[in-house]
């Protein structure tokens, strides 16, 4: 996200964790790009940059706020068995 953010030029914005949610994650493409030869055809960077591009298309994506998120996974909190959103 640090990446991301840096990519972006925007401000940093914390949201509280999720419960369940791990501290810290790393992505790791070493195992796929040994074992099936993969390779990732755009880097982060180009990525961003052709989301910039098309931005246009994106604006009339939903937005989420902390009440729509709350609406989406109530189902999902359900199946892991806990009411704390």
């Amino acid at each position: 996200m640090n990446r991301l953010v840096e990519l972006l030029g925007g401000e940093v914005t914390y949201i509280p964790k999720r419960p369940g949610e791990p501290d810290c994650t790393f992505a790791d493409i070493t195992k796929i790009r040994r074992e099936l030869k993969w390779q990732p055809k755009v880097d982060i960077k180009q990525g961003v940059d052709n989301v910039l591009a098309n931005i246009d298309y994106w604006k009339s994506a939903p937005v989420w706020t902390p009440a729509t998120i709350a609406t989406a996974t109530e189902d999902w909190f359900k199946y892991l068995g806990s009411d704390d959103k």
